[in-house]
């Protein structure tokens, strides 16, 4: 048996020989050896490499973090215009309400004066307390010519509140109230100004630093303190009297009384107050047209005449009734010197009750003619 395997084997060898001949032959050729790079020089290109990897990532890394900041502190500036803005809408809404309940106050006229200073002054240490709240909020910097315009509407309403409450009870006096409604007059001229800052100079300015820094509008309240549509009738002195003229009335009330100086003529020359009128030299009367403005019969109406430097001349009405015009004509007892200026005071005695005055007289500058 194992002769036979080592003939076999004997044949087999050759065989096997000859197939590594063939994957010698078959194999491809070796390529030559390339000559390595020195170590140094390796080392430093490695270094290098690394080098540029670390620079990469720190910009990366310092990219992201101003991008952080910038986001944070863009978000913190818009939830800042958010916040004021909002604080600013609720403070003049609250004012509005105050300036509802200010004239709703005035016009019912069923209290009396010092039940209305009451009120008056009750309204004026809310309005503080508003501008109080205004002058504490952060306004951030976009928002400062804003800022300076709110807070000043809301004082311009606080101050005209305390005048109105000082003056209410002289006004509703039944004498001498002239002044204390001219007072309170030009008060209401403050109010008007104060919904003048709010409607057309801060909202205004508010919502364009809105929409400059792509923050969300909000919608800001009408902040008026005067009742929209009827503020031009608490500016005029005669209106005001007539309202405050009910303040503690009743029904037995004789109604606001008050007269007017319509007109005033030499001959058939009128005169004007604001320019020098020349009138012929023989004139020798003057006639005073006047109105009741009040509610009630005028009785007994003075008129006075003062000519240069002549002693006064009286002529009175006996009667006027509400909205009628009657006139005084009163003789001219001696003539100035003609071709001079000659100075002409005309006053319309006040009746009992009358609040405004400073439509009761004018002074007139007239020129006799030459002979």
């Amino acid at each position: 048996m194992f002769p036979r395997l080592a003939a076999g084997l004997a044949a087999i060898l050759p065989a096997l020989a000859f197939l590594d001949e063939e994957e010698q032959l078959a194999a491809p050729p070796e390529e030559p050896e390339r000559p390595r790079r020195s170590g140094p020089e390796r080392r430093r290109q490695q270094f290098l490499l690394r080098r540029m990897i670390a620079v990469g990532v720190g910009l990366a890394f310092l990219i992201l973090i101003v991008v952080g900041i910038r986001g944070c502190l863009e978000a913190r500036s818009d939830r800042g215009l958010r916040n004021y803005t909002q604080d600013v809408s609720t403070i003049m809404q609250e004012s509005q309400t105050r300036g509802g309940e200010f004239f709703e106050a005035l016009e019912a006229g069923t209290a009396s004066d010092q039940e209305l200073e009451q009120q008056i002054n009750a309204i004026r240490g809310a309005s503080a307390s508003l501008y109080d709240r205004a002058e504490s909020l952060d306004a951030p910097d976009q928002m400062r010519d804003a800022a300076t315009a709110t807070n000043l509407s809301l004082r311009l309403r606080r101050d005209a509140l305390e005048q109105i409450a000082e003056n209410i009870s002289a006004a509703t006096a039944d004498r001498e109230t002239a002044d204390a409604v001219e007072v309170i007059s030009t008060q209401m001229g403050s109010l008007f100004a104060s919904d003048i800052l709010w409607g057309q100079l801060a909202t205004d300015e508010i919502t364009s630093v809105l929409e400059e820094e792509d923050v969300e509008a909000q919608d800001l309240p009408a902040g008026n303190f005067m009742p929209e549509g009827d503020a031009a009738q608490y500016l005029d002195q005669t209106e005001i009297a007539s309202l405050i003229g009910g303040v503690g009335g009743d029904e037995g009330a004789t109604g606001v009384a008050g007269l007017g100086l319509i007109s005033t003529s030499i001959g058939d020359t009128a005169l004007s107050p604001d320019t020098t009128t020349t009138v012929p030299s023989d004139a020798n009367e003057i006639s005073v047209e006047v109105q009741n403005q009040g509610e009630s019969e005028a009785a007994e109406v003075t008129v006075n005449v003062t000519i240069g430097d002549q002693a006064p001349i009286e002529k009175p009405i006996p009667r006027i009734e509400p909205g009628s015009t009657e006139v005084a004509n009163i003789p001219i007892e001696t003539l100035p010197q003609p071709g001079t200026e000659v100075q002409i005071d005309v006053l319309v005695d006040p009746v009992d009750g009358e609040q405004v005055t400073d439509n009761n007289e004018a002074t007139y500058t007239v020129i006799f003619g030459t002979e």
